[in-house]
This record gives C-alpha cells, sequence and structure tokens, in this order.
C-alpha cells in the first residue's frame, strides 16, 4: 500500500466563509490576457463565463481552465477545474470532518480509495476507483505521459474528484472535471485554429522603397512554429507564402517537397501520439493528405505543433 494521505480538518469559528462571486470583467481579462479570446466563439465564451460565474471560479487563481481543440464539426471546448477546488469548496462549508486517500495493488490491479468525513455523518463515506477504468491510453493501448509518470497520483486524484462530488453534492454537483477524469483529447489540449497571432505578435517586414505611390503593400508575415526552433531562430532565407485571404505565412521547411513536409507531419504526430486521440489524429493527417499545396500540409504541421505546446498549460490546471 502506498502512504495515506490524511487531512483532518481544522476547526472553524463562526459561519464558514463565502465564496467571492467573479465579475464578468475579470473573465473577459482572463480571456485576453491569455491569448484565449481570439481563439473561443462567442458561444464558447458566454459558456465558459456562464460557468465560472456560476460556480464563481476565478480563473486567475487556476480554479478554471478552458482549452478548444479541432476545427469544424469536430471542433471541442473542454471546461475544467483543478482537484484542490473541491477539497476548498467542501471546507468551506463546515461539514468536512476529515479526509484520507490511499492506492493499493500494483500495475493492472492497481485501485485508488478516498475516505471522506462529514460532520452531519454518522458513518465516513468511502469510493474506489480501479486503475483499468480510470487510466487514459494513447492508440498503441499504453499509458499518456502523465498516467506513465504519475499513476498513483493521477489515480489518487480521480478518486478525490468523484469522492467529493458525491459526497458534497449540493455544493460540487455539475462542477467542471478534473484533467485526469477526462479522456486524453480533452484534458491534455488546448489546440487552436489556425489563425493570424495578436497585431503586437505580427512580425512587421523590413521597409522597402515603394514600387509605386499606388502600389499595394505586401501583408506582414505570420510566423509558423518550425518544430524544435523558436520562432525568432527561423531561418532567414525561409519563403513566404500568401493564402487567398491575403495572410502570408513564412515557411519554415522552404527546401523540402509537399510529401517530406507530410512525412515529417507524420513523425511528428508518432513522437507525440499522447496528445491525440485516434479520431482527432486521422482528423490531422485527413486534411494534411487532402491539402492542395505544400502551405496546407505547412498548416496542419503548426496545428499539431500548437497541441503539443499547450499540453502542459491544461495539465498544469490540476497540478
Amino acid at each position: 500500500m502506498s502512504p495515506v494521505s490524511a487531512f483532518p480538518t481544522q476547526p472553524r469559528e463562526g459561519l464558514p466563509t463565502p465564496t467571492t462571486e467573479v465579475q464578468k470583467q475579470t473573465l473577459l481579462d482572463y480571456l485576453t490576457a491569455f491569448g484565449l479570446a481570439s481563439q473561443l466563439t462567442q458561444e464558447e465564451k458566454l459558456q465558459f463565463m456562464e460557468v465560472a460565474q456560476a460556480f464563481r471560479l476565478n480563473p486567475f487563481k487556476r480554479e478554471i481552465h478552458v482549452a478548444v481543440y479541432g476545427e469544424g464539426e469536430y471542433r471541442r471546448m473542454s471546461i475544467v477545474v483543478g482537484y484542490q477546488v473541491y477539497l476548498d469548496r467542501a471546507e468551506r462549508t463546515g461539514q468536512l470532518d476529515g479526509w484520507r486517500a490511499w492506492v493499493e495493488g500494483q500495475g493492472e490491479d492497481m485501485k485508488a480509495f478516498v475516505e471522506i468525513h462529514r460532520k452531519d455523518w454518522h458513518s465516513p463515506f468511502v469510493h474506489e476507483v480501479y486503475w483499468k477504468e480510470a487510466v487514459q491510453r494513447k492508440r498503441d493501448g499504453n499509458p499518456t505521459s502523465f498516467w506513465s509518470k504519475m499513476p498513483r497520483f493521477q489515480l489518487k486524484k480521480v478518486a478525490i474528484s468523484q469522492g467529493f462530488r458525491l459526497a458534497f453534492p449540493s455544493e460540487l454537483g455539475g462542477m467542471p472535471y478534473d484533467p485526469a477524469e477526462l479522456p486524453d483529447a480533452e484534458s491534455a489540449m488546448a489546440a487552436t485554429t489556425i489563425e493570424a497571432p495578436a497585431p503586437e505578435a505580427v512580425t512587421k517586414p523590413q521597409a522597402q522603397p515603394p514600387a509605386s505611390e499606388t502600389a499595394t503593400p505586401e501583408p506582414a508575415p505570420i510566423q509558423l512554429i518550425k518544430l524544435g526552433i523558436p520562432p525568432q531562430a527561423a531561418p532567414a532565407s525561409s519563403s513566404m507564402l500568401t493564402t487567398g485571404s491575403r495572410q502570408a505565412y513564412q515557411d519554415p521547411y522552404p527546401d523540402e517537397s509537399r510529401d517530406q513536409i507530410l512525412e515529417r507531419l507524420e513523425s511528428f504526430l508518432a513522437e507525440h501520439a499522447e496528445s491525440f486521440t485516434d479520431r482527432h489524429y486521422e482528423w490531422v493527417m485527413d486534411k494534411a493528405h487532402k491539402a492542395k499545396d505544400r502551405e496546407g500540409v505547412l498548416k496542419m504541421l503548426s496545428y499539431s505543433a500548437k497541441v503539443v505546446k499547450n499540453e502542459a498549460a491544461v495539465a498544469g490546471a490540476s497540478a
């Protein structure tokens, strides 16, 4: 048996401290500060703000996090909370009288327990979660990176989150889940649609003598992420790609053909398989194969890089 996490509740004086109402402007400021305002649709913003205000969850305190991934019919949004939020809200009721969590067994037979004591209950509430039912796996059947690195911690988080929602249904019922409880595609990705970055992030082109007073200015280049190389380190010789919408993208692989970039994409997805479900992987590859030119494949490569880049940020919401 692994060490038991036991937490007695400290005596309270007076009434429990109420949670603070979260203002709409606070939520809008958060979405802007973290670059989410341009990634979410108006309906998604409204949904996030309604949930945050209904449960009085402050994103600046890492109590709630939102992530989007996919495009079109595959676009999904996940709203998650850290498991510490459940503990805090249960403590604020004044009815929590201590709790403990532990893990028994090894490997596929491992299971986590949480025991919760309420002052208004005669017996403790005990909840158990089985590894086989909770673990998130990659396409090859192996556990995802977080479940491989911290299997007991992940399993205990699931048990704690589920247990406290069951023991305090009036206070926690309907609250968003902890990322460890969600399918990997929804817990480990904060992928965005491929779009231009904020104006201040756009790389300004060097000034060029105007060909004529009426010449149409070239659009500012928007840099694609070159895998393994910071954006500022992209080669100066990178060529420029222009879309039909007149947005120019800096090509990080100007000497590679469409097929070579497609192979690069396949290798990248295989290397980061834990970040993509089967359906998401197939969607990315389908979009890339249907792309008419190199630019379309480059967009999917950049999109995939964003998925992986934001993985730690979403997982960190519950750390």
